[in-house]
């Protein structure tokens, strides 16, 4: 299969604006917009980490019991749609620190639990900060929220796509580090199952990750892509056979292989990109393929036992 390279040709998202806005539809359309796998896709994707919500959630996180305070105070006039969606991201964002202290803590977080930390006034948009909320945790920590108790509105958190390993050590309370790890499996996905060093470094530094910079998610980037999820077996690091100068690139590891399917990394990046993972056409239909291979691979040994 051809590898979605930097070369490949200007999608129409990236051609027509008016085009972007006709590709976020709904998983069940009959035909859905075919979009070409590029690299040039994944900064619009993160378009909301580029417009500064990294450094709202650090001005939340330390504003945190401030904001306990003043619950009770009346809601912001909302003149028009610019103000309400300035309203919701400051809202899902406060919800942060919040929701990662039940992570931390295990707990599974209820409906009223979150809306004791939104302002009275703004409670009637739970719906749409709690969906912004959880995008936000998607994108930045690789955490997914899932209803455990549909009766009392509880939920619990987990890392997306089957994911294990979170960053944190065993006895240091951080931050996750999953969100990152599962976007470098998407783009080694996205670039032909193999990405260089510059493919990768290209696109974190459209989410404003440098490898020269301390992130205050990711701490150090560079570590953490060339040793620590090498070391865990996430990724495998090797030298371009043949190049000159000498290039190296990224490939999927053991454990990504063990723990997580094309697929699932696909559904989560489609997910909070609202884009239907079909409409990336043949990444969609070569994941399919392994899902499927691994299905009739595991009937077939289930028969010979």
């Amino acid at each position: 299969m051809k590898p979605y390279t930097q070369k490949t040709h200007a999608s129409e998202l990236e051609r027509d604006p008016q085009a972007q806005s006709q590709a976020v539809g709904l998983v069940g359309e009959p035909v859905p917009q075919t979009v070409e796998a590029s690299n040039s896709l994944i900064p619009f994707a993160l378009r909301d980490m580029s417009e500064g919500l990294q450094g709202e959630v650090v001005r939340e996180t330390n504003e945190e019991e401030q904001r306990a305070s003043d619950q009770a105070r009346e809601e912001l006039p909302l003149h028009d749609e610019k103000t309400l969606h300035s309203v919701i991201r400051k809202e899902a964002t406060s919800l942060i620190p919040f929701l990662l202290s039940k992570y931390w803590s295990s707990q599974t977080v209820s409906h009223i639990d979150m809306l004791s930390h939104i302002r009275r006034g703004h409670r009637r948009y739970f719906p749409q900060i709690f969906e912004k909320a959880s995008v936000l945790m998607q994108l930045l920590f690789g955490l997914d929220i899932r209803e455990v108790d549909p009766i009392l509105h509880k939920y619990v958190l987990y890392v997306a796509a089957g994911i294990t390993y979170n960053g944190i050590l065993s006895d240091v309370r951080g931050l996750p580090k999953s969100g990152m790890l599962i976007i470098i499996l998407c783009i080694i996905f996205m670039e032909g199952n193999r990405a260089t060093e510059d493919d990768i470094w290209h696109v974190l530094s459209n989410m404003e990750v440098y490898p020269d910079r301390e992130h205050f998610i990711y701490g150090n980037p560079r570590k953490l892509l060339m040793e620590d999820f090498v070391w865990e077996q996430y990724l495998e690091y090797q030298q371009v056979p043949g190049s000159d100068p000498i290039i190296y690139e990224f490939m999927w590891g053991p454990r990504a292989y063990a723990e997580t399917t094309k697929m699932k990394v696909l559904e989560h990046w489609a997910k909070f990109s609202k884009v239907d993972p079909r409409s990336f056409e043949f990444l969609y239909e070569e994941a399919l393929q392994e899902e499927q291979g691994a299905s009739g691979h595991a009937i077939a040994s289930s028969v010979e036992e």
